[in-house]
């Protein structure tokens, strides 16, 4: 049974102008293959791709749009590891200068080439970015012993909560949501988050030495402030990863504690 493969209507968009009845299919290696486009499906050509790469349903592949529909692409298995395949006998060349030129710039290889581990990961960033104010809370020894938090002074004044004194709502990622108070010093003008603090940072388990984000959601006469922990979140809004974006992860060290490494702003791709 064949592998069926087509392009994504939605990928057409990247594809304007370009003559799409044709399209290179580039392995790691370097082997070409050519294959005919039918509307948005692979056909002649696409058979052996399959066969030369012993595909099966399950398996998922990475195309990459170099340009003049040439695609770079890699295979990766249902645990979304990347296969590895014995040299191909790479004899054919890309027919057309355009294409030729896009295979010299194409740096798939070294994406690839001298890994400690080679796994890689192709995902989306999700909507769930934050696109409302934000600042940073490191929780020190004197937040975690008090009954208060600063809050940056820059964010404040920004978002008008520079001396208030009022009610506020705090909030973690599953919706519990805290009363809480939010003050100010006269003497300098720091605001603060105080009554209600403890209580949430109890229910939260955070000591000294965490750190997590708090999204102001809604302002207005009792603002609400809604936590994220520092992880996927955080690394997204500091990544500047949308939703849409294409990246790549790659393992480069293991143990207890994976280090990964990010390929990001990647061409086009699809799976």
């Amino acid at each position: 049974m064949c592998v069926l493969q087509s392009i994504p209507v939605s990928f057409f968009k990247y594809l304007k102008g370009q003559k799409c009845e044709k399209a290179v299919l580039r392995s790691i290696a370097g082997k070409l293959w050519y294959v005919k486009v039918n509307g948005c499906r692979f056909e002649d050509g696409w058979e052996e791709f399959v066969r030369d790469h012993d595909l099966h349903v399950g398996d998922f592949l990475v195309f990459r749009h170099e340009g003049d529909m040439v695609f770079d692409v890699m295979v990766f298995n249902p645990s979304a590891c990347q296969r590895e395949y014995l040299s191909f006998d790479v004899k054919e060349e890309i027919e057309t200068p355009e294409a030729e030129e896009v295979a010299k710039e194409s740096d798939l290889g070294d994406l690839t080439k001298n890994k400690q581990v080679k796994t890689t990961f192709k995902g989306k960033a999700v909507s769930s970015v934050l696109e409302r104010p934000y600042f940073v809370v490191n929780v020190s020894f004197y937040s975690a012993r008090n009954s208060r938090i600063n809050v940056p002074r820059k964010f404040a004044r920004a978002n008008g909560l520079k001396n208030r004194r009022c009610k506020i709502v705090l909030m973690d990622q599953e919706g519990r949501s805290w009363p809480a108070e939010l003050g100010y010093k006269k003497s300098d003008g720091q605001v603060y988050i105080g009554q209600g603090w403890n209580a949430f940072r109890n229910a939260n388990d955070l000591h000294a030495g965490d750190s997590f984000l708090l999204e102001l959601i809604k302002n207005g006469r009792k603002p609400i402030l809604k936590m994220y922990r520092r992880g996927w979140i955080a690394f997204a809004k500091e990544n500047g990863l949308r939703e849409g974006d294409v990246f790549m992860l790659e393992l480069v060290k293991g143990g207890e504690k994976p280090v990964m490494r990010i390929y990001g702003n990647l061409n086009p791709c699809f799976i």
